[in-house]
């Protein structure tokens, strides 16, 4: 049984893209009007690149560029890292991490399906931590331990005596009196 939740499970569907050619002015609206904090960068539909807020912030406003002249295309992150949609979200979040990403396109037969953010994975994460913590209760079957006839007592070590358990280990007749097992 996969207990592991995947990308397609939990990556947001409605993502908007740019053309290269977008000025950051432009962009910077979009993402605005869209209450988002990324767009995915397109050169004849294909993803290339992504600019995000970070992008703006330190490639165009801290070097005092005038956005309407600059294009996304300068200053986004590229080549971009990508993840397809079948993939867990455990490895997603090690590819995140690795590469300090906080999103990840989701691309399926070399077409953008998706986008997965941290913020999508830790929403999830406490549900898939409840599931999992279900999934092992209800396997769990009670061990129960056979005592050897004779055998090496753990306590004091004598061998070849008669063994009893007492708290969880194989004592001798002396031993089981001292530790107060019946």
């Amino acid at each position: 049984m996969d207990t592991e939740v995947r990308v397609r499970e939990a990556m947001t569907t409605d993502v908007i893209t740019v053309d290269k050619s977008t000025s950051v002015d432009e962009a910077a609206k979009l993402m605005a009007e869209k209450n988002i904090g990324s767009l995915i960068v397109v050169e004849d539909h294909k993803p290339v690149g992504i600019v995000t807020e970070r992008d703006i912030s330190f490639r165009v406003v801290a070097k005092d560029r005038k956005p309407s002249t600059v294009k996304v295309g300068e200053i986004m992150s590229s080549p971009l890292k990508t993840v397809g949609p079948n993939i867990s979200l455990t490895e997603a979040s090690k590819i995140m991490a690795k590469n300090n990403l906080r999103r990840l396109p989701v691309i399926d037969k070399g077409k953008l399906v998706g986008l997965i953010t941290n913020k999508d994975i830790l929403a999830i994460a406490p549900e898939q931590i409840e599931i999992l913590t279900e999934l092992s209760r209800m396997k769990e079957e009670p061990i129960e331990k056979e005592v050897p006839d004779k055998g090496t007592c753990e306590n004091c070590g004598d061998y070849g005596v008669e063994l009893y358990e007492v708290n969880g280990i194989f004592v001798c007749e002396s031993c089981r009196e001292e530790l107060g097992g019946d």
